[in-house]
């Protein structure tokens, strides 16, 4: 007896993009935007795509050319023809120093409209390119990944940064993600990164099947950071010892391994306490001096609270004295305190005097 294995049926959509209708616009840009269209629609790998050539065959025995074929009965004949389930096809327009694009996805065999998008784009018509990609995505029923929608708003001069979720070393998991999540909310609003959604993350961690909490590793975090595309991966753990907390956060460059930045911190008090300290770190990680509103809050809970002490019995390191830090390179930085003996340069004062975070690290330029 012999069993044939066949190779799975795919079932993704057919669909047929014709070139859009221009208005204000030349053919040949009109032409070079559906062509980007087509080569990120491809990417998504959420439907079946039909070449060009493909399509300019069926039409050249009709007798049509593509910049004729603009109505939807026509569009619906060619997509007959070619034996699809779906056409896309749209406008892109210019008024004034604004340019429009309007897209549809309708079913060949009904005429229904199966969704449509739409942008519009202030500025060069180079900006449409990106535009383009971004509504291959949506057309589709997906959301556009990071990399575009960090170019749509201009912010690519920005390092791309991704935080993994901290893992916890004697704290609930749930509790290392609230951490986190603060972590990440207080980088933000530095406003000198462009960091990747949690979802957007998730998602890619699903792929791989894990977890955040799993991919604690820096490889681990690496090959993460790759397949999300960004120039910076930051990993971390969180654990309890009796009442004192430990914190250690790592940035490092996804394309070399190289640390970018460490930080540790120790801290004995309330959870609140916990709290700020996390969000002073999102600042000192990236070698920014954090907010006085921040400093003051860490205050308020020294007046409350205990406090720990350096190495051999010195001077406290947290909160009423200041944070405790490992920087790359050895350096260790008291807030508040004197000279810091060594910048990351190598020579001198981290910031010419004592107490100073010092200059945020050198990031590269995006590509």
């Amino acid at each position: 007896m012999f069993v044939v294995c066949l190779p799975a049926q795919d079932t993704r959509p057919t669909v047929a993009i014709l070139d859009f209708e221009g208005q204000g616009i030349s053919a040949q840009e009109v032409q070079t935007l559906t062509e980007r269209m087509r080569s990120e629609i491809g990417s998504t790998n959420a439907i079946r795509l039909i070449e060009r050539k493909a399509i300019e065959s069926i039409m050249a025995e009709q007798g049509l050319a593509q910049s004729g074929c603009v109505s939807d009965e026509c569009a619906a004949e060619v997509g007959q023809l070619l034996g699809v389930q779906f056409m896309i096809n749209g406008t892109i327009g210019k008024l004034g120093d604004k340019y429009t694009i309007d897209v549809k996805m309708f079913s060949v065999e009904t005429g229904e409209a199966e969704r449509t998008v739409s942008s519009t784009h202030d500025g060069d018509i180079a900006g449409l390119l990106t535009e383009m990609q971004i509504l291959a995505w949506e057309i589709v029923g997906l959301q556009a990944p990071q990399r575009l929608r960090l170019q749509r708003g201009g912010e690519t001069d920005k390092p791309t940064v991704a935080v993994l979720d901290f893992e916890g070393r004697g704290i609930s998991v749930m509790e290392a993600q609230t951490l986190t999540d603060r972590f990440t909310t207080s980088m933000s609003s530095t406003d000198r990164v462009q960091l990747v959604e949690r979802g957007v993350m998730s998602e890619v961690l699903e792929e791989q099947g894990m977890t955040g909490a799993e991919c604690s590793s820096q490889e681990c975090a690496a090959e993460v950071g790759a397949m999300l595309g960004v120039q910076f991966m930051i990993n971390g753990a969180i654990g309890k010892l009796g009442d004192t907390y430990t914190i250690d956060v790592k940035m490092f460059s996804v394309a070399t391994g190289a640390a970018e930045s460490m930080k540790s911190v120790t801290y004995a008090g309330k959870v609140d306490g916990l709290i700020v300290e996390i969000e002073l770190l999102a600042w000192t990680t990236l070698g920014l001096d954090p907010p006085k509103s921040l400093i003051k809050k860490q205050r308020r809970f020294a007046e409350g609270g205990q406090m720990t002490d350096g190495p051999q019995g010195g001077t406290n390191w947290m909160l009423w004295g200041g944070i405790g830090l490992a920087v790359l390179g050895g350096a260790a930085v008291a807030l508040g305190g004197g000279d810091t003996g060594g910048d990351i340069s190598g020579g001198g004062d981290i910031n010419g005097g004592g107490g100073g975070i010092g200059t945020p690290p050198t990031f590269p330029t995006p590509q």
